[in-house]
Formats: C-alpha cells, structure tokens, sequence
C-alpha cells in the first residue's frame, strides 16, 4: 500500500541555515556509541538489544536538534554575593558580541532563561524537587518547526542518548498552528549530581522531535479470545518473531 509521506520544514534565520552542526538530523544518524558497540546474536540462547524492533524504532523515530551552542552550566554553587546556592550558566555567545549587532536568531545573549520554581509547582513539586529546588533553565531554539494540518510533535530528549545531567521537559506541540519557535526548559538530574560545573559541546543531540497525527480516542475493554493456530505459529520460532509477523518499517528522510 502506497503511503504518502508527509513534510516536517526547519526554518530558522537564513544566516543560520548552513551551520552543520547545528542543523535538524535524522534520529538514526545520531545512535550513542554505547548502542553501535553492541553485537547481533542470532541463536536460540538468545538475541542482543539489537534484535528489538520497538527498542530500535524508539530511537530513531523522527528527528535530532542539536545543541545550538556551547554551553557551560555552573549548578548549586555557593554564590557570594548572595549568600546562598545558585545556578549559572553562559552560551559561547556571552559576552562575545555587541547585543545591537548581533542578529535575531532567537539566540541572543539571553539564550538561556529562566523560571522560578513557583511555576512548576514549588518546593512540594516532583519536577522542582528532582531540579533541586533551583530556577529552571530554558535553551532558546533557533528553528521554527512546521507540521502538515492535523499533526503536532513530540518533543523529548533523545531517547536512550540523553546526556546524563539534565534533560528537557517532555512537551507535546501542536506544531501545525504554533507560529514561534519551541523553546526547551531543562530539568536538572539533581538525584545524581547534587553541583556540577560542566561544559556541553554545541551539536550534542538534546531533543528528539517526534511528528505525529492527532486522532480522537475511546477506550473499551474486552475480554480476550486465544487462537491457539496463531500462537503456535508466533512461538514456533526462536528468533524475531515481532519482526517477521508485527513489525512496520518506518521510513523518516
């Protein structure tokens, strides 16, 4: 059956376009080393990560942003001059270029803002807490994303490449409608790394755009018929079972 594919459009400011480490890529051209290590086994003692097909479509589903800049974060440190810990951060761009010449990239020498814990919820919020009670930083994103009428995307950090001191809020966008760009809050994994002072190379994979068709739903349940022909033949077989009876290519260009 023919499908017809549908266009996802990047726009950013024409300065920008040509900056390759900065531009939208494919999920499957951003896979962690730690996944291109792993070996395929294909014997009945078992199958490696590889040989998942959800797990794979999970990560290269959609499309990469990379970090439009470098950034350094300075997280929970003892500030002097307020008596108190604090968070700072600072984009490659800090302090480098005159705010009146610099260009509307929505990338400006506020590149990273903030907002204060009340507005997730306080101290007695799961998502302040997790962020140690500190202000929560937003990554302004240089690209205005653009989806066909009736699709929205998903905006998550890249799934199972997400660097191990922060990640973005989870957010679904109806990008079809949506006129600005999607700027991102971080949350910071304070669990693990109480303070930190980290340097974050421009380029790192740090959201995962996921387009997607809106659809009304219901919910029924219903009690379950087993077909024991059809069970017989999805386990009569050691391997790839979901591959060869289930499994969908997904094609993403």
């Amino acid at each position: 059956m023919f499908l017809r594919k549908k266009k996802i459009t990047f726009q950013c400011h024409p300065d920008l376009l040509d900056v390759k480490e900065i531009e939208p890529k494919l999920s499957s051209h951003c896979l962690p080393d730690w996944y291109k290590k792993i070996k395929v086994l294909h014997h009945s003692k078992g199958r490696s990560l590889k040989s998942c097909m959800p797990f794979m479509d999970s990560m290269t589903a959609g499309y990469i942003l990379p970090l439009p800049q470098d950034l350094y974060i300075e997280y929970n440190f003892y500030n002097e001059e307020i008596k108190k810990k604090d968070t700072g951060f600072r984009f490659s761009l800090d302090g480098l270029i005159d705010d009146k010449k610099l260009l509307d990239y929505n990338l400006n020498n506020s590149a990273l803002e903030t907002h204060p814990t009340s507005q997730l919820g306080g101290d007695n919020s799961y998502i302040s807490k997790k962020n140690g009670s500190q202000a929560f930083l937003k990554i302004k994103n240089p690209w205005k994303i653009i989806t066909p009428p009736g699709y929205s995307c998903l905006f998550t950090s890249p799934h199972y490449n997400e660097n191990d001191y922060w990640n973005i809020l989870t957010a679904i966008v109806d990008t079809d409608t949506y006129e600005g760009m999607v700027n991102f809050p971080i949350l910071i994994n304070h669990d693990k790394y109480p303070e930190f002072k980290k340097d974050f190379k421009q380029g790192m994979p740090y959201v995962q755009v996921i387009p997607f068709k809106r659809d009304s739903w219901y919910f029924k349940k219903e009690s379950l018929e087993l077909n024991p022909s059809k069970i017989f033949n999805y386990f009569s077989k050691f391997q790839d079972r979901y591959k060869r009876h289930n499994w969908i290519k997904k094609i993403w260009k």
